[in-house]
């Protein structure tokens, strides 16, 4: 039978050479891009903009801007780039969490920051995850958080990074490193 090559969706790419293992959604990141009518938008280099906020201030305001987006597949958006993330894309696991954050009442820019990253999957539709052999099984996590309460936007702020490595390449720059609270288990499979 041989090595498998695509499991429930997942291309998966072995070099036994260099003892690597990859792992990629090309073809449904590229039916993602052809649902919601990106195949011929400009792509972008982020999944988000750096520093967009979206609040509660971000649901619509009026009866006019709700019938309009109930027209929107926004739940379809938010749920197709979610199953992506889960599996093969963890560069877009924070859009897709703030975008989360309106499926009962998405607003205008809620939807267009989903769009910005089905653009972002047109520049990027080639990236996945690579297991390096020789990296071992040693399991690194990085993770950095904080809570504020923002009274002027009246919710809570929280913020969290994490970054988890297991025979994947895992560069946290030096100047990080103090704000990380970083663990190590050693011999993880």
């Amino acid at each position: 039978m041989g090595r498998a090559r695509f499991i429930l969706g997942i291309e998966i790419d072995y070099d036994m050479e260099r003892k690597t293992l990859g792992i990629s959604r090309k073809a449904y990141t590229e039916s993602i891009i052809k649902k919601f009518g990106q195949e011929n938008a400009k792509p972008c280099l982020t999944p988000l903009e750096p520093g967009v906020q979206l609040t509660k201030a971000d649901e619509p305001q009026t009866e006019e801007v709700k019938a309009k987006m109930k027209s929107k597949p926004y739940r379809s958006l938010v749920g197709s780039l979610m199953y992506l993330a889960c599996g093969t894309r963890p560069d877009i696991s924070v859009a897709v969490a703030k975008l989360s954050r309106f499926l009962e009442n998405p607003g205008e820019k809620p939807w267009d920051a989903g769009i910005k990253v089905v653009r972002y999957l047109l520049k990027t539709k080639d990236v996945g995850i690579v297991y390096d052999g020789l990296l071992g099984t040693q399991l690194e996590a990085y993770s950095v958080g904080r809570q504020s309460w923002r009274p002027t936007l009246g919710e809570r702020d929280a913020t969290d990074a994490m970054r988890c490595s297991c025979g994947v390449a895992l560069d946290v720059p030096e100047n990080c490193r103090s704000e990380f609270n970083r663990s190590r288990i050693h011999g993880a499979e």
